[in-house]
């Protein structure tokens, strides 16, 4: 009887569905009668979804007897909802609906949250500073939305890049190559909303952000200086946080996985009063995870309240406050025993049961649209961004005691403590007029932005420790290590180094003066045109009368695009690219292994290619070539001054040549594709170390790329399951440093070989509860996801798994 019970229990929903089935059909079109094209009807949890065609129509067949919320989602157009009830009177029904265009569909700034709920995101803000939708940007933009997240259960920012074309991962931190240039630490830093954040800058550089409040991540492709001021020549990570809306949904989801995992999630949103001028969004996170990492347990808690407030039909505020803790240790990689790649587990490290990496990052996003007119409106953002660490740990000197054999590495010890902070403003003009035949959407405003660390912040630094009595260094056995509690009290504190110091003083701020025109010179010819003037300074005193060392450009930027087709525009653009030095670099070189001054990095990007909808516009591509060059480019040496200090190089020119394919979307309404590769030839043409010359740039592949398809069973006896299958690949990169041969030192580039990961998941979904796992690196592939060179090293994790239940409500 038992084994009947448990029988009826699992394939009840299948016996279920075999009863008698309904259907749903309609049309949907604007208030003057005429058909509506590529709008969504979905019902309200997801698994029945239709897309109308050119007549309008749209169609949901064998759906169980049951009561059905419908609703549509369209940008441009208000949301509609519709509940109907399917009976054995009455299994077919009609349902029209008649939309109203959305005043908030392409908002200036982005305050009310995102309604679809595809891979596919119709438009953007990070390539024009106004909602743009895609096709019409002149310049490659790549977005993962939070259902693509959700459903790869990315819990981290480095864990969505498999997703987009040309974005790898250049080390296991929050550093990124894109279109073969690196993007992190001192090189990039994340938007949030479109101002900057202190995300992968800095400090707060060797974590990855949470993704528990992410609506989307967008990768806007080559510079986006002329928009944002110093960003990387390779592309500028934008990353959009969950807003209000003004319908109740609430999701809460609760998992387990490998390495002793534990996630909950909370997603709750709608409005707080019956006028609905008055909205909110709260979302949670938690997680602990021993990590693949020996010695690496880590917990992580997101709190991130929002509120929205419709003031006025003219004016809208927005407020949301961030909170993340995170528990764990800072995992400076793996160490290469031998200069075998393979000699160590993955799970080998240098860190000491004693260490820990605690952070606190809190975070203030406010904003103000205000509209005066149909025509003119203004904008203001703000973001006041602190990042605070409390760190012990043991790491790498990047060297090895017993050179030639690289058997014993020698440590430094850092016990720190600091804080950083990162303000911005920005205020600009919206203004949308004719002149003529030509239609003009202007933009013009100022950006200010300060980044400046605690002066209590402080530093304790060893390479040697007592052992009766004696100076020791600092190292360790890579062939027998020993972990255990260790006592800094015994080791020989060093005195606090000038690079330290300089960090401590460090004061940046930077106005950028812009302005922006997009022309649509004809019904199917755009232009986009755009000047910014940046004026970059510091505030230190150096004690010579000098206060500031300024670093100044006017960046320029340009873009066509002509609609092929009514669903594909080709489009061609140049972008300049900028990024200031740390002043330091300029007043003391010498501090930094140099003897003359550093040069501020310059750059520029050439793009053209064709952009699409397709399938009712479900779908959304790319193809795109592009080259970009990079002048006066900072590399670490990987090697330390006597004092501790970073030792840099500068290569005087380098460039990177490319061409990318990407899709991501629907192409039937029960299957979603995200799709991307990129080819990317890369070479440093005026390298200060004659042996790079000609080499490709560290950390960049010649070919990338990744995949990910789900497919949801619409069969009545499989109905509400779904499967998904994926994977990425990243081919051979050249390690950021020379490497030193076992038995002779001599120098080598060493290469992190190439790799293929593959992933599937399955999903069920019943009423309002859904299911799905995830089983990630099928086959168990050792691979590098990236690296500096053979002291710290970024390997991937192993075949691991998540299990998720969710509930909506």
């Amino acid at each position: 009887m038992s084994r009947l019970l448990v029988f009826l229990l699992l394939f009840f929903p299948l016996l279920a569905s075999a009863q008698t089935l309904g259907r749903i059909t309609g049309r949907v079109t604007n208030p003057a009668g005429q058909a509506l094209d590529g709008v969504t009807v979905v019902e309200h949890t997801g698994r029945f979804i239709s897309l109308t065609g050119a007549d309008g129509k749209f169609s949901l067949d064998q759906l169980p007897l049951a009561e059905y919320t419908l609703i549509t989602r369209s940008l441009g157009h208000q949301e509609q909802r519709r509940t109907v009830v399917l009976s054995l009177e009455t299994p077919n029904i009609t349902v029209d609906f008649t939309l109203q265009s959305s005043t908030n569909a392409l908002q200036e700034v982005e305050v009310l949250g995102r309604k679809e709920t595809s891979y596919k995101s119709d438009y953007s803000f990070v390539g024009t500073r106004t909602a743009t939708a895609l096709i019409d940007v002149p310049q490659s933009i790549s977005t993962v939305t939070k259902e693509l997240m959700e459903d790869r259960q990315a819990y981290r920012l480095t864990e969505t890049v498999r997703n987009v074309a040309g974005v790898t991962q250049y080390s296991h931190y929050d550093d990124f190559t894109i279109r073969g240039f690196r993007n992190g630490y001192e090189s990039g830093f994340r938007l949030l909303n479109g101002l900057r954040s202190g995300f992968s800058y800095g400090n707060s550089f060797t974590q990855a952000p949470l993704t528990v409040n992410l609506e989307r991540v967008e990768v806007l492709k080559g510079p986006g200086a002329a928009l944002f001021g110093d960003i990387n020549p390779g592309g500028t990570i934008n990353m959009v946080t969950k807003k209000p809306l003004d319908v109740d949904r609430k999701a809460v989801t609760f998992s387990t996985g490998s390495f002793n995992a534990i996630r909950s999630t909370v997603d709750f949103t709608g409005p707080l009063n019956e006028q609905k001028n008055l909205l909110y969004r709260f979302n949670a996170g938690y997680e602990k995870t021993n990590t693949f990492r020996d010695v690496n347990d880590t917990k992580s808690l997101m709190i991130a309240p929002t509120v929205t407030f419709l003031v006025s039909p003219k004016t809208t505020l927005n407020a949301e406050l961030v909170y993340t803790h995170i528990d764990g240790y800072l995992d400076r990689g793996l160490p290469i025993k031998g200069n075998d790649l393979y000699a160590v587990p993955r799970s080998f490290t240098l860190s000491q049961p004693s260490d820990y990496f605690r952070t606190n990052t809190t975070y203030l996003n406010a904003s103000l649209t205000h509209k005066f007119t149909d025509w003119l409106s203004f904008n203001a953002s703000y973001l006041d961004f602190t990042y605070n660490e409390n760190l012990s740990e043991h790491r790498t000197l990047n060297s090895y005691a017993d050179a030639p054999a690289n058997t014993v590495m020698n440590l430094r010890y850092f016990d720190r403590r600091a804080e950083e902070y990162t303000k911005n403003l920005s205020g600009y003009f919206s203004l949308s007029r004719n002149t003529g035949s030509l239609a003009h959407k202007v933009v013009v405003g100022a950006d200010y932005i300060r980044f400046n660390t605690d002066k209590q912040s402080t530093m304790f630094e060893a390479r040697q420790k007592l052992v009766n009595g004696v100076a020791t260094p600092l190292t360790f056995d890579l062939k027998s290590p020993l972990y255990e509690i260790q006592d800094p009290t015994k080791y020989v504190r060093r005195p606090l180094p000038q690079f330290f110091v300089d960090y401590i003083n460090s004061v940046y701020h930077t106005v950028g003066l812009y302005a922006q025109d997009q022309v649509d010179v004809t019904s199917r010819l755009g232009l986009l045109l755009s000047l910014r003037y940046e004026l970059f300074a510091d505030e230190r005193d150096y004690g010579d009368g000098s206060t500031t060392i300024p670093q100044r450009k006017l960046l320029p930027r340009a873009g066509l695009t002509y609609a092929l087709r009514d669903n594909l525009n080709y489009f061609v653009s140049y972008s300049s690219g900028f990024r200031p030095l740390k002043p330091e670099y300029i007043r003391f070189p010498e501090r930094y292994g140099r003897s003359t001054a550093f040069s501020p990095e310059t750059s520029y990007q050439v793009e053209t290619g064709l952009k699409g909808e397709f399938f009712n516009k479900a779908l959304f591509g790319t193809v795109a070539a592009y080259q970009i060059v990079k002048r006066n480019q900072l590399v670490s040496t990987g090697s330390l001054t006597a004092d501790g200090a970073p030792v840099y190089r500068q290569n005087g020119q380098a460039r990177s040549r490319g061409a990318e394919v990407e899709v991501t979307g629907n192409v039937l309404p029960n299957l979603s594709l995200n799709a991307a590769y990129a080819f990317n030839h890369t070479e440093v043409l005026q390298a200060d170390l004659p042996a790079e010359n000609g080499q490709p740039l560290a950390n960049a592949p010649k070919h990338s790329g990744g995949l990910w398809a789900k497919y949801t069973f619409t069969t009545p006896a499989l109905r509400g399951l779904g499967i998904a299958v994926g994977g990425n690949h990243v081919g051979q990169r050249r390690t950021e440093n020379q490497i030193r041969a076992v038995g002779t030192g001599e120098l080598y580039w060493g290469h992190w070989p190439s790799y293929t990961v593959a992933d599937v998941a399955l999903f069920y979904n019943t009423g309002r509860f859904n299911f799905h796992a995830n089983l990630n690196n099928v086959f168990d592939k050792y691979y590098f996801v990236g690296g500096y060179d053979f002291f710290r090293a970024s390997p991937g994790a192993p075949r691991n798994f998540m299990a998720t239940l969710g509930y909506s409500f």
